[in-house]
């Protein structure tokens, strides 16, 4: 292998924007004269971008950080740098917003967590799963995301559903030009539903042998990203593996600034007394990590979640504390309780499926 050459092991582009992401800023650092010479080795899958690595025929494997997350065994392994993240919202793909659609709308989404999350802001809509609506309107010729997206939009030209959702990489990919709207988690507009991202959405990794020289690759990395995807991997790990997918945790970095104007705007005293002193003026400064997680019930209408908002420097500690926070919650959801209409049998009041 040639001195100086990094030879990163890349899958085909899945519409998520994980591969688009890496050739930008692969490009942008070459047009501004690094000398940092990057080349590809095409592999089918992600078990023959690990064998490459481990014959040294690649020296860096491209993945997101979902597909870092379910690595069962990461002995030997290392994440040599975080791209900066991609904007993680999920978007909806319709005419209208999600409380403006018609009433017992049809809408294809393919995430388990975000179909519920849309029983939440909506609970006269028919959320229905890929497979649901392959079996009901029949399934495309190309049955990948090049073509379940276009398939999904011409549903929609034809009336057949009146909105589909998926993740904002694969829509910025497929170039359509439906009208979208952002599932956001609508800091500033408490009254209006929230969508908290799935975990690690629009994180892109390059992952190496332990000993790689990660310095080399310094121009790539992105510390921020760095911060937010190490506080919800910390959460991710610590959590029970059963309903993983059906968890939404998001970490992200902010200032006081900004954290105050949107609680004043909220009105939420409690976290205003927690950055002020008696006096109106902020105790600490600097940025803050926010944190945010949450679960739905099958049919959307119970949410259990966590909101924590942390110096920096304390973000690991604040992850421990919210972890065990969690537990204690999901123990507490998860016991029977009397039913007040039904006095002679019990109900539990959060239900999974």
């Amino acid at each position: 292998m040639t001195e100086g050459v990094f030879r990163v092991a890349l899958q085909p582009e899945d519409g998520s924007g994980t591969v688009d992401q890496y050739l930008r800023r692969k490009t942008t650092l070459k047009n501004k004269g690094s000398e940092l010479i990057l080349e590809e080795l095409e592999v089918p899958d992600m078990d023959a971008a690990m064998a490459a690595l481990v014959k040294a025929e690649a020296d860096i494997i491209l993945m997101s950080g979902i597909e870092w997350a379910d690595i069962e065994e990461k002995d030997g392994l290392k994440i040599a740098a975080v791209l900066p993240r991609r904007e993680p919202t999920w978007v909806l793909i319709s005419d209208d917003k999600p409380e403006y659609l018609p009433r017992r709308s049809i809408i294809i989404c393919p995430h388990r967590l975000v179909r519920r999350q849309m029983r939440r802001a909506r609970r006269d809509a028919h959320t229905m799963s890929l497979e649901d609506a392959k079996e009901k309107f029949g399934a495309p010729e190309d049955d990948t995301w090049s073509g379940l997206v276009p398939w999904m939009s011409e549903l929609l030209g034809k009336g057949e559903i009146d909105a589909f959702i998926i993740d904002r990489g694969r829509w910025e990919l497929a170039g359509i030009r439906n009208r979208r709207h952002t599932l956001g988690m609508q800091r500033n507009q408490r009254d209006r539903a929230h969508f908290i991202p799935p975990t690690f959405s629009g994180f892109t990794l390059l992952v190496s042998r332990s000993g790689f020289p990660s310095g080399q690759l310094s121009n790539l990395h992105d510390w921020v990203s760095e911060s937010a995807l190490k506080t919800e991997y910390n959460l991710w790990d610590g959590i029970s593996h059963e309903n993983r997918n059906l968890i939404a945790i998001h970490a992200e970095q902010r200032g006081v600034g900004a954290i105050l104007r949107e609680a004043e705007q909220n009105e939420d005293l409690q976290l205003q007394e927690s950055l002020l002193d008696i006096e109106g003026r902020v105790m600490t400064g600097g940025t803050r990590i926010e944190i945010r997680m949450e679960t739905l019930s099958a049919n959307g209408w119970r949410t259990v979640g966590l909101e924590r908002t942390s110096p920096l420097d304390f973000a690991y500690e604040e992850s421990i504390r919210m972890i065990v926070e969690w537990k204690d919650l999901m123990e507490v959801v998860a016991e029977q309780h009397f039913d007040p209409e039904n006095p002679e049998s019990k109900s539990q009041f959060f239900k999974w499926s």
